[in-house]
Parts: C-alpha cells; sequence; structure tokens
C-alpha cells in the first residue's frame, strides 16, 4: 500500500465538499440510531448527543472520539447489550 498527497492541491484549491452534512438530525430521524459515545469526543461534543433523533444512547466517561480505544470494555458491553 502507498499512500500519496494527490488530493492535497484539490483540497487547498477547495475543490472538495464539505463532509459536514447541514441536515443530519433530519436525515437521521426514523433511522433507529443507537449511539455510544465518548464523554469527552471533542469532535462531536457529548451535548449533541440530547439533539440527534436516537433510539437510545450511552455516553462513556474517560473515554473520547475513539471510545472503543479509550473504554473497550464498556464500549463492547454497550454494543452487547443492543445486539
Amino acid at each position: 500500500m502507498t499512500f500519496s498527497a494527490t488530493y492535497v492541491q484539490a483540497w487547498r484549491e477547495g475543490r472538495f465538499p464539505s463532509a459536514r452534512v447541514p441536515d443530519v438530525v433530519e436525515r437521521l430521524s426514523g433511522i433507529p440510531l443507537y449511539l455510544v459515545h465518548g464523554r469527552y469526543d471533542m469532535t462531536f461534543p457529548a451535548s449533541l448527543v440530547p439533539l440527534t433523533p436516537c433510539t437510545d444512547a450511552v455516553v462513556l466517561d474517560e473515554a473520547g472520539h475513539m471510545a472503543h480505544i479509550d473504554q473497550p470494555e464498556a464500549w463492547l458491553a454497550a454494543v452487547s447489550r443492543f445486539l
């Protein structure tokens, strides 16, 4: 596997569409969603969890954006309960 930086020029020129979806809550409504989230996630703050159309949500303490790495046992337990 090799990596290249061929995307950099397009990125610098603003030719990449935004990864953010402006109507994410609307797009997710009606879809059963189980959220396992790290309390210290700086990418998607835990304060936004109540705004999502979740069927259920678990916020893991002492975990960040990669909750499955930060708290693997707690993450696996939460996913197992859901399944």
